[in-house]
């Protein structure tokens, strides 16, 4: 059975540079975690405000610890309480750290294919049955699932964490017609160039530039089942969520897209906000909240 200390917790966080503070006996050994409507004894748990603790029975995580921004109602010897000022950061980065799937420590699985170009650096985990060829470069600490298919050129930057069945490196749709109207497509000669700390979803796709990269920066958070077209420029520490980002589309930094179709050649602003179920037909500014079909601007953000 996995046994934790608060006391190893107290260090980690601390080692970390997290601003904490802890409430409660520092004898507490935690065995997992649970959600706050399925309490259980020995684990731990967070609470995005403590004024919310009315709401729950915290006597049922008897020698558990909850992480949250306030002093709680419930404290005592039986549950320790990690005060903060970002509680969810904190829980996940205890979660990530202490109560990682053990699964995840192989190197490289089984029938995955790795080119004879691919430069891969330290720490890297890659899953099973991925297809990996072509003058790729994989930094240190990136951790890539299973069926992943990363071809051509394509560069991924450190700490980065790719789930399954997500293509990197493909060509994107273009095409020119002939003088009877057949239509031929495009060969594509650019790359992909992804930034560090990246998350991409599963059955993502992110189309390879034409000539010059598809770029995505440093911090960028890509939910499941999004596209990424040819030429997309995609700025620092944006998140795009389930969205279709048709080709040559540039995205500001600390955007946030979700659920929503860029047409090409469109630019969304730094710090904007594209709303679900929206269709952006021409450029928003920078901090902006645009929602419709097709998108209109209806507030500052």
């Amino acid at each position: 059975m996995l046994e934790i200390s608060v006391q190893n917790i107290l260090e980690y966080l601390e080692q970390n540079g997290y601003d904490v503070r802890y409430v409660g006996s520092k004898d507490i050994v935690l065995e997992g975690y649970c959600q706050l409507d399925k309490l259980k004894s020995h684990s731990i748990t967070w609470i995005k405000k403590a004024s919310d603790d009315i709401k729950y029975d915290l006597s049922k995580l008897t020698g558990g610890v909850v992480v949250t921004d306030n002093k709680i109602s419930y404290v005592g010897k039986k549950v320790g309480v990690i005060i903060t000022n970002a509680p969810k950061a904190v829980f996940f980065a205890i979660l990530n750290y202490f109560f990682v799937e053990t699964d995840l420590k192989q190197s490289i699985g089984k029938n995955t294919v790795i080119g004879d170009k691919v430069t891969i650096g330290k720490n890297v985990v890659i899953g099973s049955n991925c297809s990996i060829v072509g003058d790729i470069t994989i930094g240190d600490n990136t951790i890539i699932s299973d069926n992943v298919v990363i071809k051509n050129r394509v560069v991924i930057g450190k700490n980065c964490e790719i789930q399954a069945l997500t293509v990197i490196g493909e060509d994107g749709f273009g095409y020119f017609e002939r003088a009877n109207n057949q239509k031929v497509m495009i060969r594509h000669h650019g790359g992909v160039f992804i930034g560090n700390d990246v998350f991409i979803g599963s059955h993502v796709n992110i189309a390879r530039g034409t000539m010059d990269n598809t770029i995505i920066g440093d911090g960028v958070k890509i939910a499941p089942s999004t596209h990424i077209g040819h030429n997309n420029h995609i700025e620092q520490d944006a998140i795009v969520i389930c969205a279709q980002l048709y080709g040559s589309v540039h995205v500001g930094e600390n955007a946030y897209i979700v659920g929503s179709i860029v047409r090409n050649q469109c630019s969304v602003g730094e710090n904007t906000m594209v709303g679900m179920g929206s269709v952006v037909t021409q450029n928003i500014d920078n901090n902006k909240v645009a929602i419709g079909i097709p998108a209109k601007v209806i507030r500052e953000r």
